[in-house]
């Protein structure tokens, strides 16, 4: 596993230095892009324990605070993830209203996107594939067939709930 404290950090091990400068600066302009690359670099990577989620950029208001990322993936799918990340800070830093954050995805974020990675298609990571099966656990049993259902979270309480298959009722584990 990569030990990063900063995105500048990753950013020079992943050797993407220079492409992420030039590329940010042909976009925005000489004059704004050493005061947005001296907050990415300086903006903190942290390390997500998430299994379903393999990175986030987390604001509040205005203010950048982290980038999350989930570094039991392949290599290819880490810069992906990375990559993704950088968009939503240089959407939400380039936006005019940065206050709030709606529609993450959005055109602008997809803009950003194809400027700092090119076309990019998902990538599926089997680490996080099997990291994910190994944190299943049972968490209901079907008391007509048998059938046992898996899942990262027990079922919420105070609700019944029946298998799809055969139609009998499930019973909580956890």
């Amino acid at each position: 596993m990569l030990k990063c404290s900063t995105v500048g950090h990753l950013i020079e091990l992943l050797d993407l230095t220079s492409s992420l400068k030039r590329q940010i600066q042909a976009e925005i302009g000489e004059d704004q892009t050493p005061t947005l690359l001296g907050q990415l670099w300086a903006l903190p990577l942290k390390h997500s324990h998430a299994v379903t989620r393999l990175g986030s950029y987390a604001c509040r208001g205005e203010n950048p605070l982290a980038i999350r990322l989930q570094f039991a993936q392949e290599d290819t799918p880490l810069r992906q993830t990375f990559l993704h990340e950088i968009a939503h800070f240089l959407d939400h830093q380039t936006r005019q209203d940065r206050r709030s954050y709606h529609n993450p995805h959005g055109p602008s974020w997809q803009r950003w996107l194809t400027v700092i990675a090119g076309d990019t298609k998902n990538t599926e990571s089997l680490a996080m594939r099997t990291l994910y099966a190994q944190k299943l656990k049972p968490v209901a049993r079907c008391l007509k067939c048998g059938f046992l259902l898996y899942r990262l979270r027990s079922l919420p309480k105070g609700r019944h709930w029946l298998h799809r298959q055969c139609g009998g009722r499930l019973e909580r584990l956890c």
